[in-house]
Formats: C-alpha cells, sequence, structure tokens
C-alpha cells in the first residue's frame, strides 16, 4: 500500500469512482484528509481507519438489502 493517496489514487486503488467518493463524503463517510497547497491527501493511515470505520458500520446494519458500495446519497 501506498504512503499516501491523492483523491484519484485513492479511488483507484479503492476501484470506485470520484463520482462515489464525492458522494461518500457528502453522507460524512470518506477517509480524513489532508491539504497540502491546492493538493488532497489521504494518508495510509487515514485510509487504514477509513476500511475499519467501514467494516464497523456493515457489521452495525447487516440488515441493508444493498451492499455498501452500492448505496448513494
Amino acid at each position: 500500500m501506498n504512503a499516501s493517496y491523492t483523491i484519484p489514487q485513492f479511488c483507484d486503488a479503492y476501484h470506485f469512482s470520484r463520482v462515489h467518493y464525492y458522494s461518500l463524503k457528502k453522507q460524512g463517510l470518506a477517509p480524513a484528509e489532508i491539504r497540502v497547497g491546492r493538493r488532497v491527501i489521504i494518508t495510509r493511515r487515514a485510509a487504514e481507519q477509513w476500511e475499519d470505520r467501514l467494516a464497523q458500520l456493515q457489521v452495525a446494519n447487516p440488515s441493508n438489502d444493498k451492499s455498501f458500495w452500492e448505496q448513494e446519497a
């Protein structure tokens, strides 16, 4: 895994579109971002914490008919 990602790199690594990323962000479900100048960085630690948080949400809501990745805002 990379030390950090830009948003396009993060989306590529997790196999979803930037549109879906911004949908997650609107729902408060995107990973923590760090701004470096005009660039947005997602650290490896933030990505790992995001994975853990999503796993916990999925365990807490197992009756949801759609998978997490199919949900839209």
